[in-house]
C-alpha cells in the first residue's frame, strides 16, 4: 500500500504521521512510494547526510496531503515533526497537532506541523499547544529548521498554534 494515500485524519482532531527520519539521526530519508521504502535522499548524486545537529524530532509527512506548487507549496506532502522517543522509518502514528512552524524554503512554503503522539507513553511531557513548550524547546526546533540545510536557506514566517496547524492540514488535504 502506498503510504501517501492513507487518509490524513485517523479520526476528528487526530492525524496520521508517517515517520521517514527517526529523531537523533542525520541521514535525510524520503519515502519512495514505488518501492514502499525509505532510502537515503540524494543531492547532486551524493547521499544526503545532514551536516548539522541530528534531527531533533521524528520527521515525516501527513499522508493524504499535498502542498500544491500552484498554490505556493513545495509540491510534497505536509511535513510533520513528532516530538517523542525515536521511531523507526516507516512507522505510521496517530498524532495530535500542537502547532505549526511556517517556513519559506527555496522560495516555496514548506511548513512543519508539530505534533505529539496519541500514545502518551512515548512522551516525557504533555502539552496542548506549541506555546506551552518550554521556550528553549521551541527555539531549538526553529533554529534547527532554519540551519540544517544551508543550500536552500529557509526563512521563518511564523510559529502558530494548534488551530493554525489544523487549518493547514485542511488546506492541503487531497480531496
Amino acid at each position: 500500500m502506498n503510504l501517501e494515500e492513507l487518509p490524513a485524519f485517523a479520526r476528528p482532531g487526530i492525524l496520521r504521521a508517517v515517520i521517514e527520519i527517526p529523531a537523533g539521526t542525520s541521514d535525510k530519508r524520503q519515502y519512495d512510494p514505488a518501492t514502499n521504502t525509505f532510502p537515503i535522499d540524494r543531492r547532486n548524486g551524493q547521499p544526503r547526510r545532514i551536516a548539522f545537529l541530528p534531527y531533533p524530532a521524528n520527521y515525516g509527512f501527513i499522508p493524504g496531503t499535498h502542498m500544491d506548487k500552484a498554490q505556493g507549496g513545495d509540491g510534497d506532502a505536509l511535513d510533520v515533526f513528532v516530538l517523542c522517543t525515536a521511531q523507526p522509518s516507516g512507522t505510521v502514528m496517530e498524532v495530535e497537532p500542537i502547532g505549526i512552524i511556517e517556513l519559506v524554503d527555496a522560495g516555496e512554503r514548506d511548513d512543519k506541523v508539530i505534533a505529539l503522539p496519541v500514545d502518551r507513553s512515548l512522551l516525557s511531557f504533555d502539552v496542548d499547544e506549541i506555546m506551552e513548550l518550554p521556550d528553549a524547546a521551541r527555539e531549538i526546533l526553529v533554529a534547527w529548521l532554519l540551519n540544517y540545510d544551508p543550500v536552500d536557506g529557509a526563512e521563518l514566517v511564523a510559529v502558530r498554534g494548534r488551530a493554525a496547524a489544523m487549518e493547514a492540514v485542511e488546506r492541503w488535504v487531497v480531496r
